[in-house]
């Protein structure tokens, strides 16, 4: 059959595809440790690992809601349903200013390359009464000052708006520590001080945006609580795809769509490295999966045992993708 070019826009899937391609998802593969991946964003990979006195493993969730309105989803899109890790640490038990807090925990982000400044952010939720400093280790191998960590700071926030007002958790620069909204209105400095008894919520929340390149993250939690565990939740986020995605943009196009029988893969340049390509259903369901070979002009793809509907086809290059919707008559 005749095949006519037509060079498509490309359109960021919605649904569970566009989400992926600015938040972070999340893997278990150890006792209180596992693996961060991205899907068409522009930061690298990660290994993450939580120590410390937790009350039990971390957990990877899914049904946080965020009201409009905040920064963070300003910048990233929007957070709901969004998978964070949820770390949670054991009673302090009777301490007063001055003295050691013992329950603590430790998430530390190892990224595979290099982070891009600027392009990503990190959010921080469910801060009541506890303390969690900010650290992250630079290109150089050396620690990144709390003044330049001050610089990342972009909002405080109430995530989730609740009756009884606004929780909004207060920030020692000094320390690039960030105090629980749930802290006495006098408590200003990090300086481990043990609270018990204080009311608890889920809302208050904290939103940075690293503007040098990082090899690691790490974020200290304490409860200052004497008798309640508490926890806190983690999500990372990326900006839309640059670079080789947009090279990938460029020169590929996709004809004829709607198909019948065969669809054509064509690059317009020669010099775009071998790529794999994936027709997907709206389930996710991976129907197709072939490659063309660096340096090739076209691949068709048989789609003729396919029923009629609409579908994905996802170029993945470097382990970068860009994704299409493709017809199917």
């Amino acid at each position: 059959m005749k095949k006519l070019l037509l060079l498509l826009t490309f359109n960021f899937l919605l649904f569970t595809f566009s989400r992926a391609q600015e938040y972070a998802t999340f893997t278990l593969t150890g006792e209180h440790q596992g693996t961060g991946a991205f899907t068409n964003a522009v930061l690298s990979n990660f290994t993450w690992q939580a120590t410390g006195t937790l009350a039990q493993e971390v957990q990877i969730l899914d049904d946080e809601v965020f009201d409009d309105g905040n920064e963070f989803e300003d910048t990233f899109g929007q957070a709901d349903f969004e998978q964070n890790l949820r770390v949670q640490v054991i009673p302090n038990g009777n301490g007063t200013q001055g003295h050691p807090v013992t329950s603590t925990a430790t998430l530390t982000l190892n990224f595979d390359q290099l982070t891009p400044a600027n392009k990503w952010g990190f959010c921080v939720v469910d801060l009541d009464v506890e303390n969690c400093l900010i650290s992250a280790i630079d290109k150089n191998d050396n620690e990144v000052s709390n003044q330049a960590i001050d610089n990342w700071l972009i909002e405080l926030f109430d995530c989730n708006l609740v009756e009884d007002g606004l929780n909004i958790p207060k920030w020692d620069a000094s320390h690039a520590a960030l105090l629980g909204s749930d802290t006495p209105g006098d408590y200003v400095v990090y300086n481990n001080l043990v609270i018990g008894g204080m009311p608890s919520n889920e809302a208050s929340a904290a939103f940075f945006k690293p503007d040098i390149p990082l090899k690691s993250l790490a974020i200290y939690f304490e409860n200052l609580q004497e008798d309640s565990n508490v926890s806190l939740h983690f999500y990372v986020a990326s900006l839309h795809p640059t670079g080789i995605n947009q090279n990938i943009e460029n020169h590929w196009s996709i004809f004829p769509n709607p198909a019948f029988d065969i669809v054509c893969l064509q690059s317009a340049v020669s010099n775009l490295q071998s790529a794999i390509i994936e027709i997907i259903d709206l389930s996710g369901r991976k129907l197709i999966k072939q490659q063309f070979p660096a340096g090739t002009a076209t691949v068709e793809i048989d789609v003729s045992h396919l029923k009629s509907g609409i579908y994905f086809c996802r170029l993945t290059v470097e382990n970068k993708s860009v994704t299409k919707k493709l017809i199917i008559k």
